[in-house]
């Protein structure tokens, strides 16, 4: 099948996903999503980007890799929450990458090259709408069909989701999306190298973002520090930290890292070595909670 027909399966497809309601970030994991009217297409698609602001449109002159495209008159805009495992951003050439980033592009380009586009971007003006770069960091949508860009890329397998605390918004979308794909086993999610790793796999991530489930033996916290073990040693076992200055943004969504306790979780992030493998998060998005341990248990 070629690219082409590839993007117009997907556009099709993603006509009649649009019927299904958004989730909310709770709901991800526990609910299947019930079919709304069709009159009800345009409002719904309206609503995914209620947590943004838009800043602005344009036409689209140029991919230049995975993450980021140019528009007219020059502004360079970086996709907001992806992450392109088989890429490399240290290569020069983005289509001697991995399959998948080639993929993504020639998609990208069919899709959008020439085409209007409108930026969604966080509501905090000067917080996470432009990277040092000078790159306008964004949810893309084409005008053309209400395409949204993350979402396309997502529901092929051709990226993963990877929030950060400057924009954290669509996380449960994105989620959705990601999971759906997963379950489909569509592009990356076949390949055994970009699975979710248990917490005893983790230590081979070192030194790159990945997915990372398993179940929350202890937390605690120390020095205003959370710590959530996954093992009975915290020396070498794999563990989630939530530094003292993002604790508040759990607080602020009613999220008690220490609740965690006994709870299977998937986190996302950057894997270092220090007392065995150990991810840092510092927003809410970058945790979800995935199944309560006593929640399957039954009474006796």
């Amino acid at each position: 099948m070629t690219t082409k027909q590839i993007l117009a399966l997907f556009i099709a497809l993603t006509t009649l996903f649009s019927l299904f309601p958004v989730l909310t970030r709770a709901e991800i994991t526990n609910m299947t999503p019930q079919p709304q009217a069709q009159g009800q297409e345009q409002s719904d698609q309206r609503a995914m980007f209620d947590a943004l602001r838009k800043t602005g449109s344009g036409r689209v002159t140029a991919i230049i890799d995975p993450q980021r495209l140019q528009l007219q008159g020059g502004r360079i805009i970086r996709l907001a929450g992806l992450d392109f495992p088989d890429y490399d951003p240290e290569d020069d050439s983005a289509e001697d990458n991995g399959k998948y980033t080639a993929l993504a592009m020639d998609i990208l380009r069919d899709m959008l090259i020439g085409k209007e586009v409108d930026l969604y971007q966080t509501p905090k003006k000067d917080w996470g709408r432009m990277n040092r770069m000078g790159h306008h960091i964004a949810h893309l949508e084409r005008q053309e069909g209400g395409l949204w860009v993350q979402g396309t890329l997502l529901s092929l397998g051709l990226a993963r989701v990877r929030t950060s605390q400057r924009n954290p918004e669509m996380a449960g979308q994105m989620i959705t999306r990601e999971e759906q794909a997963r379950a489909d086993g569509l592009g990356l999610w076949v390949e055994d190298t970009h699975r979710i790793l248990t917490p005893d796999e983790a230590a081979g991530a070192a030194g790159r973002f990945a997915l990372v489930e398993g179940r929350v033996e202890s937390a605690a916290i120390k020095k205003n520090r959370v710590y959530l073990n996954f093992g009975q040693n915290w020396r070498d076992d794999f563990t989630v930290s939530i530094p003292p200055g993002s604790k508040r943004l759990f607080s602020k969504q009613g999220i008690d890292p220490l609740s965690f306790n006994g709870k299977t979780v998937r986190v996302r992030g950057w894997v270092e070595m220090y007392n065995g493998p150990y991810i840092e998060i510092d927003h809410p998005e970058a945790i979800e909670i995935i199944e309560d341990a006593e929640a399957d248990e039954v009474e006796e």
